[in-house]
């Protein structure tokens, strides 16, 4: 078996985990100290999750049936996690198994990990791909908390946000049920060998269930979803297409970490530059360095990018493209994009903010050649 990374292929030997293993303290914080020095230092943001988090708020501890450690990222950082998974393999850590809805698992010193990738469903609610749904401000809305002299992040409403999800969770109780190991590990090889069609059209069926309680209990607390919200994400889609936009005048690393990045999110990336005549029409001193046909002729050089387009006005251009994604950076927030994104919201297309890679920008690199230029004469 293997996943795709940007690295190449990472192969991996699929393993089950066992309902009656428990967890070792002592080992799984080793793990988690980690996880944190890696996963960290690629910016992907990360947290305890589920059972997990419930154990290190309350009981300053694992729950004491907890056969694995459960974690969130983000859809939006899952291709940077795919290459951390390189850099744990060298710590020790081992990829047992992924599935396909957005879940890995490593083992490191016979202690299982679980990694769940959150992805929108709406503006602001996510899905795990399993039984559990998200408001998106619990996981950006976060604190740091001390776990054994590990910071990691909660919810900042933590309350708030395992009232909602789980009612009392302040008083311990054992909600996991007697489970068949036979039949649970036979249920898991069946899934992972089911063909694209049939197996989201199986997950779809099992988790729209558990999607029509979560919108009774929103309701219920005031809360009520959007129409038109749905789980239509689990079903295979050919050539889902990711937007994004820009100026793009000097690439860089950040630009191509852009694209794969959001190369990721979907099957087809098409990436629209701005068009210069209409830059330096309402920005007249603007210092755009390269021309737009030489701008859109290097984009398409990159092997992530599918289509390279023309724009103008970022918010009636989105309504002339086909796409399905409209991937934005957290500095593209000014009147046309907060319009563009408002239509995205309005007509069932998926809005995704994609954080900068840090230390490089275009406006950095610019004053750097002007000062080295002018340092030289």
């Amino acid at each position: 078996m293997n996943i795709k990374t940007s690295h190449g292929l990472l192969y991996y030997k699929k393993k089950y985990p066992s309902v009656r293993q428990r967890i070792d303290k002592e080992k799984m914080l080793q793990n988690i100290q980690i996880l944190q020095m890696y996963l960290d230092k690629t910016g992907i943001e990360w947290g305890p999750a589920f059972g997990t988090l419930i154990g290190i708020v309350r009981n300053d501890d694992f729950l004491p049936w907890a056969t694995a450690a459960d974690f969130f990222i983000l859809k939006e950082d899952e291709e940077r996690f795919k290459d951390a998974l390189w850099l744990l393999k060298e710590a020790g850590f081992e990829l047992v198994r992924y599935e396909r809805r957005g879940l890995y698992c490593l083992i490191r010193n016979g202690q299982w990990v679980s990694f769940y990738v959150l992805r929108k469903i709406s503006p602001d609610i996510r899905h795990s791909g399993g039984t559990h749904f998200l408001f998106d401000k619990y996981l950006h809305q976060t604190v740091k908390w001390d776990f054994k002299g590990i910071s990691l992040n909660v919810p900042t409403q933590l309350d708030e946000y395992l009232t909602f999800q789980y009612g009392d969770w302040i008083h311990e109780k054992n909600t996991i049920a007697q489970k068949n190991v036979f039949f649970e590990r036979l249920k898991l090889r069946i899934k992972d060998t089911l063909p694209d069609k049939l197996y989201y059209a199986l997950i779809l069926r099992h988790h729209q269930k558990d999607f029509s309680a979560f919108k009774k209990q929103c309701e219920d607390n005031g809360l009520p979803i959007p129409e038109g919200v749905e789980l239509s994400y689990l079903m295979p889609r050919k050539n889902k297409k990711v937007l994004t936009v820009g100026v793009y005048d000097l690439l860089h690393k950040g630009h191509v970490e852009l694209y794969r990045r959001a190369k990721g999110l979907g099957d087809y990336l098409i990436v629209a530059v701005q068009d210069g005549d209409f830059i330096l029409k309402y920005k007249p001193n603007a210092k755009v360095l390269n021309s737009t046909e030489d701008r859109k002729y290097m984009i398409k050089s990159i092997r992530y990018v599918d289509e390279v387009v023309t724009y103008t006005d970022v918010d009636k251009t989105i309504q002339e493209i086909d796409f399905d994604v409209f991937v934005t950076g957290p500095d593209q927030c000014h009147a046309g994009f907060q319009r563009a994104i408002e239509w995205c919201e309005s007509h069932g297309k998926e809005h995704i903010v994609l954080a900068r890679t840090e230390g490089v920008s275009s406006s950095e690199l610019k004053a750097r050649i002007s000062s080295k230029i002018m340092g030289e004469k």
